[in-house]
């Protein structure tokens, strides 16, 4: 999604790589940030937490569920083969491939602890989670 107030400054990439694998770096990060340079319309990509997500039908052996407690989607990689099927089928592009912990990653709200670290360290305000009932 473009967002204008996005100023660029990846607090919440590095954060995300940070609480999530424990290294910084953009490529290990579950949230995108594509920069538009000139024009200031960055653009993020994060999981949108869909209702009939695309990535778990795509994934062969059943490895995408929905945590029942906090009935947000989660990766079992105890499970999951790392075929990437979920990558290629996401519309949105917020399935990823993670060089750096050889596996697929995706945005899982900081197992809903209350605010996730991207949105808490956003210094212009331009990330916020929006619950939106099913």
């Amino acid at each position: 999604t473009k967002n204008s107030l996005c100023s660029g400054c990846l607090s919440c990439v590095s954060t995300c790589s940070l609480r999530n694998e424990r290294h910084s770096s953009p490529a290990s990060s579950r949230i995108q940030v594509e920069l538009d340079v000139l024009g200031g319309n960055n653009a993020i990509t994060i999981c949108r937490q869909c209702k009939d997500p695309d990535c778990v039908r795509a994934c062969p052996v059943g490895a995408i569920y929905q945590d029942p407690d906090l009935q947000i989607w989660r990766v079992d990689y105890d499970k999951c083969i790392g075929c990437r099927e979920c990558v290629s089928a996401c519309r949105f592009s917020a399935m990823l491939f993670d060089p750096n912990g050889d596996r697929v990653i995706k945005c899982e709200l900081c197992g809903a602890s209350g605010e996730p670290a991207c949105v808490s360290v956003c210094p212009p305000g331009a990330l916020t989670l929006r619950v939106i009932e099913r």
